[in-house]
């Protein structure tokens, strides 16, 4: 009986290199309890008790890399403003405790800022994860961009206020990775 997606060779013996049907059948399960667990791992994030702040879940993640293995990062925000989530945090939990707050966020403007979006990447290729968050704040006649950059040391994160100042004119992620990635020695001295 020959395997699904393999081949006799001249001696009519199956090539060792093909997938069988059930190998194929572990993998899908094996990546269905991997999507299981993700989500069951983001309901667990979406879940924390952050206190009279709600959690915005869109901004919301389990996160697995180094330092904060197992953990989540959480976008909390004022639940009186039912426009924009204004005055958001973010911080990382573990086992439901706050664990780390990240530094000088928003640049340090504060009110009326909240998480466009997150971004975990390697920037600077040094197999540690950074975290770029877009950020967005109420102006007198507009909104306008505050985003950050934070470095992975290997125990925590690290934030360069007069480089994320070169950050305020773009609105996504790839972008801000992109410049970063161009501009390394401005982000990663």
């Amino acid at each position: 009986m020959q395997r699904a997606g393999s081949a006799d060779d001249s001696n009519g013996r199956l090539n060792a290199a093909a997938t069988t049907i059930p190998e194929i059948a572990v993998k899908a399960v094996s990546n269905k309890a991997k999507n299981a667990s993700a989500a069951a791992a983001a309901k667990e994030c979406t879940s924390i008790d952050v206190g009279e702040k709600a959690i915005l879940k869109a901004q919301t993640f389990a996160i697995d890399f180094e330092p904060f293995r197992g953990s989540c990062f959480v976008t909390s925000h004022n639940p009186e403003y039912s426009g924009s989530p204004m005055e958001s945090e973010y911080a990382i939990y573990t086992d439901g405790r706050k664990v780390f707050d990240f530094p000088s966020q928003f640049n340090q403007t504060g009110f009326g800022c909240w998480v466009e979006g997150v971004s975990f990447q390697d920037l600077d290729a040094d197999a540690l994860t950074d975290v770029i968050v877009v950020g967005k704040c109420s102006g007198k006649s507009q909104t306008y961009n505050e985003n950050m950059v934070y470095v992975n040391n290997g125990s925590e994160f690290t934030t360069d206020l007069d480089a994320n100042s070169r950050l305020n004119n773009f609105t996504k992620a790839k972008e801000i990775a992109n410049f970063v990635k161009n501009n390394r020695k401005t982000f990663f001295p």
